[in-house]
């Protein structure tokens, strides 16, 4: 299975190191960033695979979620919330926008701005399948402004994928908030998985355009504090971050892991290439 959106800086190219380093823990998986959610798939598999010895999160049950997803774009989180709640729904409007699927009608709907929430998921997914390498990026008013992508018939809704994540989001609460009250909630015996956006490693590789109000030092100053609480509460943590001396300072403290990927999203193949990661946790 795979993430049912496109993500700048998604992990699915980094789950294999990071599946190799997960922790073992008794309580919930909280991820703060969840994006296109590779990790949270990760563990979904590995807590279904280990049901039995109570690994990767706990049982779950009526009011208490074993997983808490978060994400600060409003409209990612509510495609979470009606994947769950609504998939066949989903699916079949998905379908309905790819057999209108051109270039008119990409910035008819870009332009769109439904209150339903079902509208909304799916105009979400329609637009991040089918603008310019599926980025996500809103201006200072918060309007989506990423150009059509061009692509000649684009994979919008893959079958079984969205009907996976409606299976594997039961018992999952899902918000749309800042990260610290998120990860102000974790205790001991919980897991929280970190992936913020980047600090830039230039003036062009800048994606604080996914939510209105950016990520800055001092959010990632912030992270980390909250982080460390976590910590001393007897949270377990696993933070993804670009390599730079301000995260080495910051996290110095911990353990941290020089890892390299190859980032599938830019503007030119030419600029694809490894880059270095830093996988930051708090465990041995």
């Amino acid at each position: 299975m795979k993430p049912f959106v496109k993500a700048a800086g998604g992990k699915t190219k980094l789950v294999p190191e990071i599946r190799g380093r997960l922790p073992n823990f008794p309580g919930t998986y909280h991820e703060p960033f969840v994006g296109g959610g590779a990790v949270f798939l990760t563990i979904a598999s590995l807590r279904a695979g280990h049901a039995h010895l109570g690994q990767f999160g706990r049982a779950g049950s009526a009011g208490e979620p074993w997983a808490i997803l978060n994400d600060a774009n409003r409209e990612l989180a509510n495609a979470y919330v009606v994947v769950r709640d609504q998939g066949p729904k989903l699916e079949a409007r998905i379908a309905e926008l790819k057999k209108s699927y051109s270039k008119e009608f990409f910035y008819k709907t870009r332009e769109a701005e439904p209150e339903d929430a079902l509208e909304r998921a799916a105009r979400a997914i329609f637009l991040n399948k089918t603008c310019f390498n599926g980025l996500w990026r809103v201006n200072a008013a918060g309007k989506f402004n990423v150009p059509f992508g061009k692509y000649k018939d684009p994979k919008i809704a893959e079958p079984g994928v969205i009907a996976h994540w409606t299976e594997i989001l039961a018992g999952v609460d899902i918000f749309a908030t800042d990260f610290e009250p998120r990860i102000d909630a974790a205790k001991e015996g919980d897991f929280v998985y970190a992936d913020p956006p980047y600090l830039p490693r230039s003036k062009t590789a800048n994606f604080d355009g996914y939510t209105a109000g950016g990520f800055d030092l001092k959010s990632h100053e912030r992270l980390c504090a909250s982080l460390a609480s976590a910590h001393r509460r007897g949270a377990k943590f696993l933070a993804s971050q670009g390599d730079s001396d301000a995260i080495r300072v910051l996290y110095k403290e911990f353990e941290i892991i020089t890892v390299s990927v190859t980032h599938s999203i830019a503007a030119k193949k030419s600029s694809r290439v490894k880059v270095g990661e830093l996988l930051i946790r708090n465990y041995a």
